[in-house]
């Protein structure tokens, strides 16, 4: 259940050729734009429209991965999905005016994250307590989603300061919706064969995730002690 995955990439069965092979493709063009929004200018055109590609994108893998999930259920694709889009949804609303539908929306979506990790340790805890898996593994699956709604908690307690975090929470949102979703490849790669680790397929992420978050954050974030950045302007403003 959380070890590699068990579709093979040369044989996509359960799966039609055209949707498992599609996906992929859709994936691979998600994180391909996701990389576009992260690496230019933000509050520019391009970025706006490479983070609208990579929402679009990311909508739709979601959707077709409930379908895969629907012939072969895995535990880690699950999470994924839900945090995934989680994540991204996250990014798009902390952009928002704070007006009472969009924090119902914040709202709803954390409790969505909330279900979908019940879901996922009351089939998680089981299998560690029948040792059919180590504990590890759920344990770092789980650490994004618990890190997120740390995250809300944080963001609804200080909810009078949403125009001064709110890029802030943009750039982490899209952050891990990214390490999400770049996760899922390196499991296919791992399955095809390339000697990637299982701990580096875990770990690797996340660790990714924190290097991110510190260069974004400390760049546009408006980290304390450092210089007055883009962060302040009135493009990053509708980033």
């Amino acid at each position: 259940m959380f070890g590699v995955d068990p579709i093979n990439l040369a044989d996509p069965s359960p799966y039609g050729a055209l949707a498992y092979y599609g996906h992929i493709l859709l994936g691979t063009l998600t994180i391909l734009a996701a990389l576009s929004a992260l690496s230019v200018f933000k509050g520019g055109k391009l970025h706006r429209r490479a983070g609208y590609v990579f929402l679009a994108g990311l909508a739709i893998v979601c959707i077709t991965s409930v379908s895969m999930l629907a012939q072969v259920f895995i535990a880690p694709l699950f999470m994924a999905v839900f945090t995934a889009a989680y994540a991204a949804a996250g990014a798009w609303l902390a952009l928002r005016k704070g007006s009472n539908r969009v924090i119902a929306a914040e709202a709803m979506l954390s409790v969505f994250e909330l279900v979908g990790l019940v879901l996922f340790l009351s089939i998680a805890i089981p299998a560690v307590a029948r040792g059919i898996i180590p504990p590890f593994g759920p344990v770092v699956i789980a650490s994004i989603p618990l890190v997120l709604l740390a995250g809300d908690a944080n963001w609804f307690l200080n909810r009078h300061r949403r125009a001064e975090l709110r890029i802030r929470r943009h750039l982490a949102r899209m952050v891990w919706a990214f390490v999400v979703v770049i996760r899922a490849p390196l499991v296919e790669l791992a399955a095809a064969g390339l000697p990637l680790s299982q701990p580096f397929v875990i770990f690797g992420p996340i660790a990714l995730a924190v290097v991110m978050l510190y260069y974004f954050l400390r760049r546009y974030g408006g980290i304390r002690g450092q210089k007055p950045s883009v962060a302040s302007s009135r493009s990053t403003a509708d980033l």
